[in-house]
């Protein structure tokens, strides 16, 4: 009966690395302690021990997870800093699109205004709208209309 929680612990704590989620983990650690607890706890009650292990190690791995989360919020975002290249825009609700990383994005600056071809830098992320900052001059003419 013990090889079982141990081949649980195993397929869990494998499956863990592809997922990333913690849950998994909890669920791996649950079964190493009914494999440990299965020295002293008869055999019919094992699966007992694995239900309440779980009850208390996936609860705790949910807080620790946001825990680490609310912690990670200070990590710098890899995209910020980056140049996109003004694609269109304004439209009506004062976005533009941007090109970035081989895809469109819809984005809004921060201040300034920017015309097609130019080059803007992002300073920030709401959600899939990239804020934009106008940076250096445009490398071709400008499409904007003279004012």
């Amino acid at each position: 009966m013990a090889a079982i929680y141990l081949l649980i612990a195993f397929v869990a704590g494998v499956a863990e690395l592809f997922t990333g989620t913690f849950y998994l983990a909890a669920v791996a650690l649950a079964a190493l302690i009914t494999l440990g607890a299965s020295a002293i706890v008869p055999p019919a009650l094992l699966h007992w021990v694995f239900l309440l292990a779980c009850l208390f190690t996936i609860p705790a791995t949910m807080v620790l997870r946001h825990r680490l989360a609310r912690k990670a919020t200070g990590i710098d975002d890899m995209d910020l800093g980056q140049t996109v290249a003004v694609l269109a825009g304004p439209d009506a609700q004062q976005r533009y699109r941007v090109q970035y990383r081989g895809s469109e994005w819809m984005a809004e600056l921060e201040s300034g205004s920017a015309c097609p071809g130019d080059r803007a830098v992002i300073v920030g992320k709401e959600g899939n709208i990239l804020k934009l900052a106008v940076s250096d001059p445009p490398l071709q003419e400008p499409l904007c209309p003279p004012h």
